[in-house]
Order: C-alpha cells, then sequence, then structure tokens
C-alpha cells in the first residue's frame, strides 16, 4: 500500500503594483520567482516554516529552556550551600581563624564559579600584618 503525502505549501497575495491574486505552490524547493500574470512584476519569495519544522523548533527551544532553569536551579543550590558553610565559619568562635577560612571559602568559590575578577581581589585585599578581628576587640 502506497501513501501518498502532499508536502506542497499553497502561498497567495496580491501583486503590489496591479493587486492581481497570485498563487504559488512550493513542494521541495526553498525558493521560487513568480511573475504577475497581469502587469509581469517579479516576485523572489521563500518557503514559508510550517507545522512541523516549527514544531522542531519548538521543541528545541523546549529542551534549551529545561537546561537553563535546571543549571539555574543548580547555581541557587549551590550558592545557598555555600553561604551556609561561610555563616557556619563565621560563627566559629577560635580566634578569628573562622573568619579567615570563610574568605577562603568564598574566594575559593568564587574562583570555581566564574565571577568577575575585582570581586575576588576584594576578597584577596590583606589587612595590616598581623591584624585580626579579635585584636580589635581587646
Amino acid at each position: 500500500m502506497e501513501t501518498n503525502t502532499n508536502t506542497a505549501i499553497q502561498v497567495q497575495f496580491h501583486c503590489r503594483q496591479c493587486q492581481t491574486d497570485i498563487r504559488v505552490a512550493f513542494e521541495s524547493e526553498q525558493f521560487n520567482t513568480v511573475h504577475c500574470p497581469q502587469c509581469d512584476f517579479s516576485y523572489s519569495l521563500m518557503k514559508p516554516t510550517i507545522g512541523e519544522e516549527i514544531l522542531l523548533d519548538w521543541e528545541k527551544e523546549a529542551v534549551f529552556q529545561k537546561i537553563r532553569a535546571d543549571q539555574t536551579e543548580h547555581d541557587k543550590m549551590e550558592l545557598m550551600l555555600l553561604v551556609i558553610k561561610v555563616v557556619e565559619l563565621l560563627t566559629w568562635r577560635d580566634e578569628g581563624n573562622g573568619h579567615i577560612r570563610a574568605i577562603e571559602t568564598l574566594r575559593q568559590w568564587l574562583l570555581l564559579n566564574g565571577v568577575p575578577k575585582a570581586l575576588i581581589e576584594l576578597l584577596d585585599a590583606k589587612g595590616t600584618e598581623g591584624s585580626s578581628p579579635n585584636k580589635h576587640r581587646e
């Protein structure tokens, strides 16, 4: 049994010069040149995208958006874990070492996640020699 699917796309429009009705059928070609039967004005036409081609584009876009959403969710989770780790380190009562480790942890995360270099350099700034958070409390 042979199935014959008609994939011809019919296009109809009015001539810009004389308003005559022009009809074109696209079979397998992507471009077509037609002339108005009334005034012989020439048109170059491109086959319209329809049906399955549009559906494929939408499917590709949906997959792309899903991947992007998953990546965003993953990034948010990593950032949340970083915040929790930094808060834990900042609340240690170990003569300032927790604060130093928190900054090191944050800096390392920024390096691994492609954050602008200026922000990393800001966290890398060193205070005066021998300064620590506890010395200011005394």
